[in-house]
C-alpha cells in the first residue's frame, strides 16, 4: 500500500496564486454555500499551507467575498449592451448575454444567489452591487438616461422575473431565443407605460 502523496507545490506570482484559489473556490461553490466552504481543502487542492492562503486573503470571509465578487463579474462580462443600435437592439445584447451566462452556469450562478441570500451582509453588498450595475445598463440601453426611483424599481423586478425564467426554462417549454424575445417585448411594454404615463 502506498501512502497519499501532497500535491506538488507550485511557486506562482501572487496575482496567478489568487487567480487560482478564486478558481477553486468558484468550482467548491457549486457543490455546498459558501460558508460550509472548507479553506483546508481550497489550500491543499492549490499545493499550498493554510497560512498562505491567508496571506493572499487576510480572512475566511475576504476569500468568500472575493469568489462571489468573482462569479458576478463574469456575469457583468457576458451581459453586456452593444455599443450601437436601437434600445431594443442594445436589451436584446444584455438579455442573450445574461441568458446563455444562466444557462450554461446554471449551478454557479444558483450558488451565487443562495451565498447572498445566506446573510453575510458583505457577500449581499457584491450581489446588490451586481444587481445595480445590471439595472443601470438595462436603463441606459433602453434609452432612459434620468430614472426614477420607480424605473428602477420596476427594472429590478423584470430582472428578478429574468433570472427564475432563464434558471427554470428547459428547451421542452421554451427556447432560449423564444426566451430572450418574451424577456424584450416583457421590458419594452414596461417602458412603454412609464412612457405614457410620464411623457
Amino acid at each position: 500500500m502506498t501512502a497519499k502523496t501532497a500535491p506538488t507545490r507550485v511557486r506562482l506570482k501572487p496575482e496567478e496564486r489568487r487567480t487560482q484559489l478564486i478558481h477553486i473556490g468558484l468550482r467548491l461553490l457549486t457543490t455546498r454555500p459558501i460558508h460550509e466552504m472548507s479553506i483546508d481543502e481550497v489550500a491543499a487542492e492549490a499545493g499550498i499551507s493554510r497560512g498562505l492562503l491567508f496571506h493572499y486573503f487576510p480572512t475566511k470571509r475576504d476569500y468568500y467575498v472575493a469568489v462571489v465578487r468573482a462569479a458576478g463579474d463574469r456575469l457583468l462580462l457576458h451581459a453586456e449592451a452593444p455599443e450601437e443600435g436601437t434600445p431594443a437592439q442594445r436589451v436584446r445584447g444584455i438579455v442573450e448575454g445574461f441568458v446563455s451566462f444562466v444557462r450554461r452556469r446554471k449551478d454557479n450562478y444558483v450558488a451565487v444567489v443562495r451565498a447572498a441570500a445566506g446573510g453575510d451582509e458583505r457577500v449581499l453588498e457584491v450581489f446588490e452591487d451586481n444587481r445595480r450595475v445590471l439595472t443601470d445598463r438595462v436603463l441606459d440601453a433602453a434609452g432612459v438616461h434620468d430614472p426614477t426611483p420607480l424605473h428602477r424599481l420596476a427594472v429590478r423586478g423584470w430582472l428578478a422575473m429574468a433570472e427564475e425564467m432563464a434558471l427554470g426554462a428547459t428547451d421542452e417549454v421554451v427556447t432560449p431565443a423564444d426566451l430572450v424575445d418574451l424577456l424584450v417585448n416583457g421590458l419594452e411594454r414596461i417602458m412603454d407605460r412609464f412612457t405614457a404615463e410620464h411623457p
